[in-house]
């Protein structure tokens, strides 16, 4: 009986090991939103969507600790389906960030998308697209290994990062990574020729148009939106920006949500701040696919903004 005992300890020790060293190098590697949750509560963030996930908090910081010493910025923008401005999502920043922030900045990034839901469903909390993802189901953010996502949202086995450390996957087409400081790291492996990003642009346009055609103006959102502003007001700097996308699909948000930018206006007109659309402010950026700003225009759109933030 106790040799039994014994080989069941030893035979069961091993795969724990493995679990063990899989969660370990999923912390480390993973390129989904697994580091978002595991790392420490934040005294200063930005919020969005895929659109501002790569901005980057290193230049930021580089710029605005020159006004804001203590700022430290992280990136907690997800995307306009995991985190469109709601409960689930304000729920979510109210525990990311240290309860005790006075002296924090909070830069709160807006499109159309966020401040809207299907149009064929009442506008109310219990029929909002993000209830069944990550965002909304998490509910520990800082806490590593974050076993609860794991469990409720990781769309991979445990062992999917130790798999692929063991055999690397083949014929890659670009590789994403999550940084400590939250920043999406994206970096495209084989890029493809300009005509056919051209191509693939258009249909991406198309099934944005008839995305937004499906979608109505949310006012329950939108007052989702004032309620995180005024949260994040009680711990610093809040600076509302809407980010610049290319021609085309500016065009079919404006559409439409025609009076977006005067509804943003008029709200930080009333919190007393200021809300910038960088569309309306000239620049040479480039898009990956006409609404995410490639690596290095983003580095320069970040330091725009941080420069704006301590004007």
């Amino acid at each position: 009986m106790k040799k039994s005992i014994l080989r069941l300890i030893a035979f069961s020790i091993l795969p724990f090991l493995v679990i063990c060293y899989a969660i370990y190098i999923t912390g480390k590697s993973t390129d989904n939103f697994y580091k978002r949750f595991t790392s420490p509560t934040q005294n200063s963030l930005i919020l969005g969507s895929s659109r501002a996930a790569s901005m980057n908090p290193q230049l930021i910081d580089e710029i605005i600790n020159k006004k804001f010493a203590n700022a430290e910025m992280y990136n907690y923008s997800f995307t306009w389906a995991h985190s469109p401005y709601g409960p689930k999502y304000l729920e979510s920043i109210r525990k990311k960030l240290k309860p005790d922030t006075k002296d924090g900045v909070f830069i709160v990034t807006v499109e159309p998308t966020a401040l809207m839901v299907d149009k064929n469903l009442p506008d109310s909390p219990e029929y909002y697209v993000e209830n069944n993802k990550s965002v909304a189901k998490t509910s520990m953010v800082s806490i590593n290994p974050n076993i609860e996502y794991l469990i409720e949202s990781y769309d991979f086995s445990i062992t999917n990062e130790l798999n692929r450390k063991i055999k690397p996957e083949k014929n890659v087409i670009v590789e994403v990574h999550v940084l400590d400081n939250g920043k999406v790291d994206g970096k495209i492996i084989k890029p493809n020729s300009p005509e056919k990003q051209a191509e693939i642009n258009k249909i991406k346009m198309v099934e944005l148009a008839k995305k937004m055609e499906g979608l109505k103006i949310s006012e329950n959102r939108i007052s989702y939106l004032v309620k995180t502003i005024e949260f994040l007001k009680k711990h610093g700097k809040v600076i509302v920006l809407r980010m610049p996308i290319n021609h085309v699909p500016y065009s079919i948000e404006n559409r439409v949500f025609p009076d977006f930018d005067q509804r943003m206006e008029d709200i930080c007109a009333k919190e007393n701040l200021i809300y910038i659309n960088y569309n309306n402010i000239s620049a040479n950026y480039q898009w990956t696919d006409e609404v995410h700003l490639e690596p290095s225009s983003m580095d320069i759109f970040s330091k725009v903004v941080a420069n704006d933030i301590i004007k």
